[in-house]
């Protein structure tokens, strides 16, 4: 955004800073964010005031105006109602597509897991963990308000666009391979099955991006954002977007540990025992894909727009994935195909 874009902002919005913040606003300043994958922007309004504090919110610029209901919106008020630690929203201007928020710091768990001791990060890791489990069980009663992530699933054809998405960016696109017809119908064919497998799991409301770039910890509290996409799946799809992460790789024992932190609270909030060795196989199916789509992400970054700052999450990310196929002979055929074109 231009400079002349920014001091347009400032006056434009002065009015509805000084209704959300109060009367003696002065010295507002704005500060463009470092963004994400997605399409939105970020940016920080500090102010000076004696009536309010803290002094600066986000404003969230969407790509384009909305004309329904916003699902940012509709999720963010959901997951309140089910007690989720997400950012409020002080004001939202339908017509231009911009939103002000609750400033929840500059500090992602990606960068304070950094200097934190071993028990300092399982304990965070817990409460991280309590949330997604209140997320997934509150959250997916439908008598708490109709959330439009009930309408949504991760089904075959969901799970497969982003696998075959995949295939578009990085094989073909970012590894410039060619995949012969019979071996494309063979990997697309396993990949449909594993697909399947993970469809027919029960249904529980998702994040959908539950990682260590959309956890923010402020003076030791924990907040969740970018949940907007939130869609109904199997209950391994967020403990393996945390514990599987592209951006934070966690150690084998702790997240073996957590998994069964996991499982164990879960037994005891839904009075039902879980088969572990089921449990587990499903979360390493599940973070197959996930690895696979975010994979597929990170190219479509390079190659399409230019983005650079994605690479560098590849290696770990296929990492991921060639333990888990090792792990199940079920998976051989598509272990193979995947060593040919992909690693």
């Amino acid at each position: 955004m231009k400079e002349t874009d920014l001091k347009e902002i400032e006056e434009k919005y002065y009015h509805i800073l000084k209704d959300i913040i109060g009367k003696g606003v002065q010295d507002v300043k704005l500060t463009m964010l470092k963004g994400d994958a997605s399409n939105r922007r970020y940016y920080r309004i500090e102010y000076n005031s004696k009536l309010r504090t803290p002094n600066s919110i986000i404003m969230m610029v969407l790509a384009s105006p909305h004309n329904g209901d916003l699902s940012f919106i509709n999720v963010q008020q959901h997951l309140k109602k089910c007690a989720v630690a997400v950012p409020e929203i002080y004001h939202y201007d339908k017509e231009k597509g911009i939103l002000f928020l609750e400033d929840c710091g500059d500090i992602t768990l990606e960068e304070w897991i950094k200097e934190r001791d071993a028990d300092t990060i399982s304990k965070y890791y817990k409460r991280i963990i309590d949330s997604l489990l209140n997320i997934q069980i509150k959250g997916s009663d439908s008598s708490k308000g109709d959330c439009v992530a009930f309408s949504l699933k991760f089904d075959v054809e969901k799970l497969m666009w982003e696998l075959n998405f995949m295939i578009e960016h990085m094989i073909f696109g970012l590894r410039g391979l060619k995949i012969n017809d019979n071996d494309l119908e063979e990997m697309r064919g396993y990949l449909s099955d594993l697909c399947i497998i993970l469809s027919d799991q029960k249904q529980y409301l998702n994040h959908r991006d539950y990682h260590s770039r959309n956890i923010m910890i402020k003076n030791g509290e924990l907040r969740f954002l970018d949940f907007q996409d939130a869609r109904m799946g199997p209950c391994q799809y967020d403990l393996a977007s945390l514990l599987r992460d592209s951006y934070t790789v966690l150690d084998d024992k702790l997240v073996d540990a957590l998994i069964e932190y996991y499982i164990s609270n879960k037994e005891r909030i839904e009075g039902e025992d879980i088969d572990r060795t089921e449990f587990r196989k499903v979360f390493d199916y599940m973070s197959i894909q996930r690895n696979l789509k975010a994979i597929g992400t990170f190219a479509y970054q390079k190659m399409s727009k230019g983005n650079y700052r994605y690479l560098e999450n590849i290696p770990p990310t296929l990492e991921y994935i060639r333990k888990n196929l090792e792990k199940y002979e079920a998976l051989s055929g598509l272990k193979k195909l995947l060593y040919k074109y992909l690693f």
